[in-house]
């Protein structure tokens, strides 16, 4: 099996810095996000699925998101059932709503990354993290990603989000998963998960504390959580013990060493 991380919009592969993986990971940057520049194709949630379906060599995959990523891994569970093993997703919906996604594509696209940084970082975060001294390294990253950001690059993967709505579809996903919602997490509070739980056959629910980027505020227990799903659907402990070129600094630990690549 290969565990694929997905990253949130605007975010790249350093997103997931901070937490203790248990074996190696392929850490996916979509186009325009992070050092990969946009290509031809249109910002889509089912392109950038069809990619996703296409990684790991042939292996099963793992997939892992955080809210824009775990729409994808949604897409691609009811887009390419047969390569997916397991699912695990984080603090998201089986639909968004379309007004709310393009009024922050518009927002950007308007007043550049500036101008919607602010309500950004109080959706992903507590006033904890976010008054925090010295600066909470979650919020530190966040804040810099985004301000580097081209703002075409945000606007389209919001104008990507207006179109998940898969929930009709989500019945049909046969990969075992795991659900994770935040308890304060004001995007995806914890009901919306749960509808999403509630509709992909036998799914587990995990609730955790912490906000929106569960990942970067609470690092440890959403590892934790992590670890045991892939536990849970077969993943021996300390399965992959040997490390590759292009780890990233804490992309594994627990069984030893590991590594972590950017899929670009």
């Amino acid at each position: 099996m290969a565990l694929v991380l997905l990253p949130p919009v605007g975010l790249d592969e350093h997103c997931w810095d901070w937490l203790e993986l248990p074996v190696p990971a392929i850490r996916h940057v979509y186009s325009g996000f992070g050092s990969r520049p946009r290509d031809g194709r249109p910002a889509d949630l089912d392109v950038w699925a069809d990619e996703v379906a296409g990684l790991g060599d042939g292996e099963p995959l793992d997939l892992a998101g955080i809210s824009m990523g775990s729409m994808v891994a949604q897409h691609v569970a009811v887009r390419h059932p047969d390569r997916v093993h397991s699912l695990l997703l984080g603090c998201t919906g089986g639909s968004a709503d379309p007004a709310v996604a393009l009024g922050r594509a518009e927002a950007a696209e308007a007043g550049g990354m500036t101008a919607v940084l602010d309500a950004t970082l109080r959706r992903w975060f507590t006033a904890a993290a976010l008054t925090a001294r010295p600066q909470h390294p979650g919020v530190g990253y966040a804040r810099a990603t985004l301000l580097a950001l081209d703002p075409a690059s945000w606007a389209a993967g919001w104008r990507a989000i207006a179109g998940h709505d898969v929930l009709a579809r989500l019945g049909a996903v046969t990969a075992p998963a795991t659900c994770v919602a935040a308890r304060d997490d004001l995007s995806a509070p914890v009901e919306r998960v749960r509808r999403l739980a509630e509709a992909i056959p036998g799914a587990r629910l995990e609730i955790l504390d912490g906000p929106h980027m569960i990942h970067l505020e609470n690092p440890a227990a959403f590892s934790a959580v992590l670890a045991a799903h892939l536990r849970r659907h077969g993943l021996p402990p300390c399965a992959h013990r040997a490390s590759t070129a292009g780890a990233s600094p804490g992309a594994a630990s627990g069984c030893g060493p590991g590594s972590a690549t950017a899929s670009k």
